[in-house]
Parts: C-alpha cells; sequence; structure tokens
C-alpha cells in the first residue's frame, strides 16, 4: 500500500514545484516505509535481543486478558500554550506535542497498545507541525521520522500546512488483542481500521485548498504488524510483515 505522499512527489515538494500534485498523492496507509537496509548488530547486542525475544513472547500473551478494542488514543500530551487549530490562512500555533508513555517499550501487549497510541498521536503531530523528532522515538530506523519525511516537507517547503483537522488518522482496533503470527517469536497482528479525516485540507501557495485524502479512500480493516527487537516495539513494513524469515534476519544480522 501506498504511503501519504509518494517519494516522487516528496521531491517535487522539496523543491518547491509541483506542489500541488505533491499534496494530491495523498492515499490511504500509514504503515511504514520498506527499510532498504538491515540494521547490524554486534553479537552481544544479538544475543540480549534474543533473550529479550523470549520474555516479550511470554509478557504478550500473559496480558492479553485486558480489552483493547476501539479508538486508539494517547492520554498525555505536553502543552506550550494555547493550542490555536490551522485555518486556511495560518498554520496551527501551540499544537500539543505527544509525550511517551511509561509503558510503550514493556514486552507487553499493553507496550505494545502504548506503543501504537504514540505512534499515531506523533504521525499526525508530524503533519500538523513538520516537526519529526516525537515520531523517532517510535521510528528510531527513520522510515518516517527523518528530515525527508513528506509531511515534513510540505512546512520546510515553505509551500503549505495542514489545516481543518487536528487529527488527520485515527485508529481503531477492531478485535480485543493482537494475534500471535509466524515469523518470529513477538510477531504479532492486530486487526484495525485506518480513518481519514475528510475535511482535511492542505493550503498550497498559490493554489486552491488541497484535500489531503483523495475522496476515493475507503477506511477498510487491516493488519498492523509488531515485532519486538531490542527492547522496543516497532511497525513492521508490508515486506517484512510478509517475510516468514523476518525475524531470523534480524536476530542474525
Amino acid at each position: 500500500m501506498a504511503t501519504f505522499l509518494s517519494r516522487r512527489a516528496a521531491l517535487a515538494a522539496a523543491t518547491g514545484a509541483g506542489a500541488v500534485a505533491a499534496l494530491t498523492a495523498c492515499a490511504s496507509d500509514i504503515r511504514p516505509l520498506a527499510d532498504s537496509s538491515a540494521s547490524g548488530e554486534d553479537s552481544a547486542s544479538a544475543s540480549a535481543s534474543e533473550s529479550a525475544s523470549a520474555s516479550a513472547s511470554a509478557s504478550a500473551s500473559s496480558s492479553a486478558k485486558k480489552s483493547y478494542k476501539g479508538t486508539v488514543k494517547l492520554d498525555k500530551y505536553e502543552k506550550n500554550g494555547e493550542y490555536v487549530p490551522a485555518t486556511a490562512e495560518k498554520k496551527a500555533q501551540n499544537v500539543p506535542k505527544p509525550v511517551v508513555p511509561e509503558k510503550m517499550n514493556e514486552a507487553t501487549i499493553e507496550g505494545m497498545y502504548q506503543f501504537l497510541c504514540y505512534w499515531v498521536a506523533s504521525f499526525n503531530y508530524m503533519f500538523m507541525t513538520g516537526d519529526f523528532e516525537p515520531l523517532k522515538k517510535a521510528d528510531p530506523e527513520g522510515r518516517y521520522a527523518n528530515d525527508h519525511a513528506n509531511a515534513v516537507l510540505i512546512y520546510s517547503s515553505g509551500k503549505g500546512w495542514v489545516y481543518d483537522t487536528d487529527a488527520p488518522v485515527t485508529i481503531q482496533l477492531l478485535t480485543d488483542a493482537p494475534k500471535k503470527v509466524e515469523g518470529g517469536p513477538n510477531r504479532y497482528d492486530w486487526l484495525g481500521r485506518i480513518i481519514y479525516d475528510p475535511n482535511a485540507k492542505a493550503h498550497v501557495e498559490g493554489h486552491d485548498p488541497v484535500p489531503l485524502v483523495d475522496g476515493s479512500t475507503k477506511s477498510e480493516a487491516t493488519n498492523f504488524p509488531f515485532d519486538y527487537k531490542d527492547g522496543a516495539w516497532f511497525l513492521l513494513s508490508d515486506e517484512e510483515a510478509d517475510s516468514p524469515s523476518s525475524e531470523a534476519s534480524s536476530a542474525s544480522a
């Protein structure tokens, strides 16, 4: 599935050319992009990761009694002044910044859930501010959290911003807990739905308002693929999730 803005569209936005084309390339996926390189770890780190893997699988299974079904919502934000929503004339001011949940890196389903809460909150924060630093805490490999991320380029190009929304993306979980799947001791899929705010628009200098999401985009059920490695949860790319050997590859690396 595609991301909100394609890499090609991002390059157009970065140069200040084709801004409307870039912003209208929005599509229907917030999953991370595939990483083109494996992460190198020394043998000691690999051993620690394998040890954490075993405990993560057991802990996650034991915390599955609580129901997490429903809209994913982060509880804590850092506020710096009065929040002023974005308009067609002015970008948002003092957008509340997501705060990392205390249990986000726990090897439990509660930790997995808190990770997802923070991930989507930080993703929305990036779209509303152009600031990718919070998302880096849930995306250390930089699939989205870097200065070339499409949402960042919208702002850094100086050509526009997102408005008529406080949260471009909402996630609903459709089951009480995730499902253990093949691919590694800590591989889980969680059935959910990505919902896009149909009112969200982008102001682009010199152009009419641009819908952030194509009107034909549907909020369909999808599996969110999780894995636990090196003491933290992370979302897999489609390619990683579909590969049965993904966990073995990361352990050997």
